[in-house]
């Protein structure tokens, strides 16, 4: 993991998909249904932040051929999320996997100001455009155990900011970096090294609020 990859927080500035993406990409969300995920959308301009990823190629012209190798990577999605002991029997760079838990800002960092958020906004030269801000925080897993959120390369795929304190599932794939933040002195970590999960080289990780 290099340092430019572990650094604390992310912006990024990107085009809003035309309006025939995100409908193609909410139809085949729903169609795979129950999916936990697609529950998470309560403003479908979330959903935008996947588009042209590894989970859902929208700038391809819809077909049978991406449907179908759609459905297959987000039929990941539908699985149940893993403990803290199966997670960290995990080698760096299995997954995607899922996590459930409840996040916290990292030491140091304030606890009253937003993990995650994402904006749409209108800009003058290219029209409507969606901005991305993410902090790395820690998810305390349910039944036990915390692991380190690399936020860079991840998506939010719900519309309200994420706030510490909230329940959240993330997808993603496990690593184990190098403690800084001094979690290694429980359970959680060993020799040094903390469980941390992270985007993969095609798919990002995904973070969603959990909907009870």
């Amino acid at each position: 993991m290099t340092d430019e990859a572990r650094r604390e927080g992310f912006r990024t500035v990107s085009k809003f998909p035309p309006p025939g993406a995100l409908s193609w990409a909410r139809a085949l969300l729903l169609g795979l249904a129950p999916l936990p995920l697609a529950n998470s959308f309560d403003d479908w301009a979330s959903l935008a932040s996947i588009c042209d990823t590894g989970w859902l190629l929208a700038s391809r012209r819809p077909s049978i051929a991406t449907a179908r190798i759609a459905q297959r990577r987000l039929r990941a999605l539908s699985t149940r999320p893993v403990s803290f002991g199966a997670f960290a029997a995990l080698r760096p760079g299995e997954g995607p996997v899922h996590l459930r838990g409840t996040c916290a800002a990292l030491p140091g960092h304030g606890a009253a100001r937003a993990l995650w958020r994402l904006d749409v906004s209108e800009q003058a030269d290219v029209g409507r455009v969606l901005i991305e801000e993410g902090n790395d925080f820690v998810l305390a897993v349910d039944g036990g155990g915390e692991v380190y959120v690399l936020s860079n390369g991840g998506h939010l795929v719900s519309g309200a900011p994420l706030q510490p304190g909230d329940a959240v599932s993330v997808f993603g794939f496990a690593d184990a970096i190098p403690d800084a933040i001094g979690l290694a002195a429980s359970a959680s970590g060993r020799g040094g090294l903390i469980r941390a999960i992270r985007s993969g080289s095609e798919l990002p990780m995904l973070v969603t609020h959990v909907v009870r």
